[in-house]
C-alpha cells in the first residue's frame, strides 16, 4: 500500500506564544508529549468506535505516533507579568517561546488507516478548541490549521461561547485578556477602578462575596475603606472560586496573609478558556465549575479560621453570568 495512507501531515500557524519548561532547547515548540494525550482524549470522546489500546492500568490511548518540527528559528520573549505566574521577567524569559516563521509541522503515522482518516477529519477541530503549554486558559499556546467556520466549530464543542467585542490591536491580546478577566473576576483597583462583574452579578442573586466577610472575621485586616457590599444582606459565599482557584489560595495585605484551604480541592482551573483565533478573542465556557459548587473552604489568618461555602447550583450559572456581563458592560457578546 502507498505509505501516504499511513501518514497525515499538517502545517500549522502559531497564533500566540507557548510557555513551557523546555524553551532553552533547540527547536522547542508544541510538544508531542502534550499534544498526543490531549488529542487522544478528544478523539476517544468524539469519535464512535475508534480503535484504542489499553495499558496495564486500563488507560486508553490510540495507536499512532506524532512528530513535531518547526520551520524557522525559535525566539524567546518575556511573558506578560499579569497573565504569567512569575513576576520576575528574567525568570519568565526562560518560559515564553514563539517562532519567527510561525510555521509548525505536525506529522502523524499509524498503520491503522481508520485512525489516519479520523485524524485528518478532526485535527483542525481539536486545534480550534485547544491551547497548549502553561497558562493555556489565558490564551497562550494557540495553534491552528484553518480558521474557516471557526465559530461553528467552537459552538459544536463548547456549550458557552462569547467573543470580546472590541479587540483592537490583536498583537496586544495579552493586555486585553488580562483586563477582561480582571473585570470579570476580581475587579480593577489601579489606573482605573472597576468593580468585579462577578460581584455585581452575585448581588443580583442575593449573594455576598467573601472579601467583606474576611475583614469582618479578621478585624486586623479591616484597614482603609470598607469593601463595597451588596445593597441586600444575603449569604456570604466564596464566589471568586467559580472562575478558578490557584494552587496556593491566599489574600495578601502587606505582611498579613490569609490562606484558603479547600481540602481535597487543591486547584481548580477556570471554566473559561480564552482562545485567540486570527484577529478574534473568544471565551469558551463549560460546566466544570459545578464540581466545586457547595463546597466548604477554610479561610485562616494565624490561629483564627472560619469556613465559607462556594455557591450552590441554584446560586450560580456561568452562562447567565456572562449574559449579565454582555448586557451591563458590553465587553463581550455571545456567539450563536
Amino acid at each position: 500500500m502507498n505509505k501516504s495512507k499511513f501518514k497525515a501531515e499538517f502545517t500549522l500557524k502559531q497564533h500566540t506564544p507557548i510557555i513551557h519548561f523546555q524553551s532553552g532547547q533547540n527547536g522547542a515548540t508544541l510538544r508531542a508529549t502534550e499534544l498526543k494525550p490531549k488529542f487522544d482524549r478528544f478523539l476517544l470522546h468524539n469519535v464512535e468506535d475508534i480503535p484504542f489500546i489499553k495499558n496495564a492500568n486500563g488507560h486508553k490511548s490510540l495507536d499512532y505516533k506524532v512528530t513535531i518540527a518547526i520551520n524557522g528559528q525559535g525566539v524567546k520573549g518575556t511573558p506578560n507579568n499579569f497573565l504569567y505566574f512569575a513576576n520576575n521577567s528574567a525568570q519568565g524569559d526562560e518560559f515564553k517561546y514563539t517562532i519567527k516563521s510561525q510555521s509548525v509541522i505536525v506529522t502523524f503515522f499509524s498503520y491503522r488507516t481508520d485512525l489516519i482518516e479520523s485524524i485528518n477529519r478532526y485535527f483542525n477541530d481539536f486545534l480550534l478548541i485547544t491551547n497548549f503549554g502553561s497558562r493555556s486558559t489565558k490564551g497562550y499556546g494557540s495553534f491552528g490549521k484553518s480558521i474557516e467556520n471557526a465559530e461553528t466549530v467552537l459552538r459544536k464543542y463548547y456549550p458557552i461561547v462569547f467573543k470580546i467585542t472590541n479587540v483592537g490591536d490583536i498583537s496586544k491580546w495579552e493586555v486585553k485578556v488580562d483586563t477582561i478577566h480582571k473585570k470579570l473576576k476580581s475587579g480593577i483597583n489601579f489606573i482605573q477602578y472597576h468593580k468585579s462583574l462577578l460581584f455585581q452579578y452575585m448581588c443580583t442573586q442575593n449573594i455576598r462575596w467573601e472579601k467583606r466577610n474576611i475583614k469582618e472575621k479578621f478585624s486586623v485586616l479591616a484597614t482603609g475603606k470598607p469593601p463595597i457590599d451588596c445593597d441586600t444582606r444575603g449569604q456570604y459565599r466564596y464566589i471568586r472560586a467559580m472562575l478558578g482557584t490557584a494552587g496556593i489560595n491566599e489574600y495578601d495585605r502587606g505582611n498579613k496573609t490569609v490562606t484558603i484551604d479547600g481540602g481535597e480541592i487543591e486547584r481548580f482551573a477556570s471554566p473559561i478558556i480564552y482562545k485567540i483565533i486570527g484577529n478574534s478573542i473568544y471565551l469558551l465556557g463549560d460546566k466544570s465549575y459545578e464540581k466545586i459548587m457547595g463546597k466548604p473552604f477554610i479561610f485562616q489568618y494565624k490561629q483564627s479560621s472560619f469556613t465559607i461555602n462556594t455557591p450552590s447550583k441554584s446560586e450560580f450559572d456561568l452562562h447567565k453570568f456572562l449574559k449579565f456581563v454582555e448586557k451591563n458592560d458590553n465587553i463581550i457578546s455571545e456567539v450563536k
